[in-house]
């Protein structure tokens, strides 16, 4: 069924005007990674993109980060000042000055949380604090998804739910997939991917399917792959361009995530260039992703049947993502335009 985020009552919420903003001052946009949605965002909305991403200066990475982040934001009175995070400490930092230094500040939290017990210990407990005290004292904490909006504000939060927008990519369909059909499986090697089950599933269908799984191979799943089957290709880590043309050229998007409330990256690029996408099995992707896509509870035998059900009916599935893609432009940049208007940036 299709389902419109637009038609849930919290999904774009009724917000009173941030005040601080002088008229005619842009906003800034302040980030310690490169992360696409940081850059499209940025851009969309208007506003100068910083990057203080010094990783590999070691040990000093930090302290050049603050150094920086310092500086700019002292010039950055009265303006809106807009955040990512991660990193947490960069959005603690933001918090703990935007008061005194008098401007309006914004958190893009997308789906950056640790609701779901992956990490443990000093540093997990650490990470929660800075986490509470940054929804606390933001004036603006933005989400992807209505679910995860409710449940910050439950924490003290303001938010807003803004997904990541579509990629400016250029669509690239298949009329019918080939033999085999070509997958390419969008992956950080996190704990969260089915990593193991779409290997065995490439196993068990043989010459049905191959999958290219890109992303940096972490440590701890050599000893995995060194018993792949032929039809499991890890690609390392590649380039946004040779990315782009790997999915190009494949006839459907995986884009698996067993966590809930999130919505992956993966599968907005898949849209963007009209392919079809394997997704999770949550209330969050069924909602946001609500056709052109089949959805698994990461089992093998799951994974294997959803897949040969897209390729039965492969044709249908890009017709919808043309669709859904339609659908959710729209409603994104009805969206921006509510953000900007509540930051005074309309």
């Amino acid at each position: 069924m299709e389902t419109s985020l637009a038609s849930k009552p919290d999904s774009i919420p009724v917000m009173r005007p941030v005040v601080g903003k002088k008229p005619g001052l842009d906003p800034v946009w302040i980030a310690w990674e490169t992360q696409r949605r940081s850059m499209t965002l940025s851009r969309r909305i208007g506003a100068a993109l910083h990057i203080f991403d010094d990783e590999k200066r070691g040990l000093l990475r930090f302290p050049l980060s603050i150094i920086k982040t310092l500086s700019l934001l002292l010039r950055s009175r009265g303006r809106v000042v807009i955040v990512q995070n991660p990193s947490m400490l960069l959005a603690a930092l933001a918090c703990l000055l935007h008061k005194s230094l008098g401007y309006t500040l914004v958190v893009d939290r997308h789906s950056n949380f640790d609701f779901w017990g992956e990490s443990e210990g000093l540093e997990a407990a650490m990470r929660n604090l800075l986490s509470a005290y940054t929804l606390r004292n933001a004036d603006v904490t933005v989400v992807t998804n209505p679910e995860l909006k409710t449940r910050i504000e439950g924490m003290g939060a303001r938010g807003f739910v803004l997904p990541d927008p579509f990629p400016e990519l250029n669509e690239s369909t298949h009329a019918q997939p080939g033999t085999p059909m070509e997958i390419l499986f969008v992956a950080s090697w996190a704990p969260d991917e089915p990593i193991a089950e779409v290997m065995e599933m490439c196993r068990g269908l043989q010459n049905a399917v191959r999958v290219r799984i890109t992303g940096r191979v972490k440590p701890r799943f050599e000893r995995l792959l060194s018993d792949r089957p032929a039809n499991f290709i890890p690609t390392g880590f590649i380039p946004d361009e040779e990315y782009f043309h790997l999915m190009g050229k494949s006839d459907c998007v995986l884009a698996v995530t067993k966590r809930p409330e999130t919505l992956v990256c993966g599968a907005y690029e898949a849209i963007a260039m009209g392919k079809p996408v394997i997704l999770g099995d949550s209330q969050t992707l069924r909602e946001y992703f609500s056709q052109g896509a089949v959805y698994t509870d990461c089992r093998i035998d799951d994974l294997a049947a959803k897949v040969m059900h897209l390729r039965a009916h492969y044709s249908d599935f890009v017709s919808q993502i043309k669709k859904l893609r339609e659908m959710r432009a729209r409603e994104w940049d009805g969206r921006l335009q509510e953000l900007q208007a509540s930051l005074g940036l309309a």
